[in-house]
């Protein structure tokens, strides 16, 4: 199994725990932060292999923040929502995210988007 570095970007405390723990016990090594302007900065200092990015934050939503962020990093970013109807879907693949992840999440589809990732070099 390859192991994943994770940026999750929640505001929800007790969301974001429980997909770091999730992210764990898959093997992977998961950050999270609270907001858009965390994620700039964690994104500017470190590389990872994915971000998983809410939609409604503090601050800049996370639509809003998408082209910032993909200047940042060539992680593919997906977006996190609750509001799955096709036009948030649609808006945020033509914001830039590589994809769309609807809440709540569903652990086994997020385990296999993990691993779907490609392998990083050596």
């Amino acid at each position: 199994m390859k192991k994943a570095r994770i940026l999750v970007v929640e505001d929800d405390r007790a969301s974001a725990e429980l997909l770091l723990r999730l992210l764990a016990a898959k093997g992977h090594s998961a950050r999270a932060v609270d907001n858009a302007e965390d994620a700039a900065k964690a994104l500017a200092a470190e590389a990872f292999d994915l971000v998983l990015l809410d939609h409604v934050l503090p601050g800049a939503t996370g639509m809003q923040s998408l082209g910032r962020l993909r200047g940042l990093s060539k992680a593919p970013i997906h977006l996190m929502s609750g509001y799955t109807g096709d036009d948030t879907r649609a808006d945020a693949l033509l914001l830039g995210a590589a994809g769309f992840v609807p809440k709540p999440v569903d652990f086994t589809a997020l385990a296999a988007l993990v691993e779907a990732l490609p392998e990083r070099p050596a």
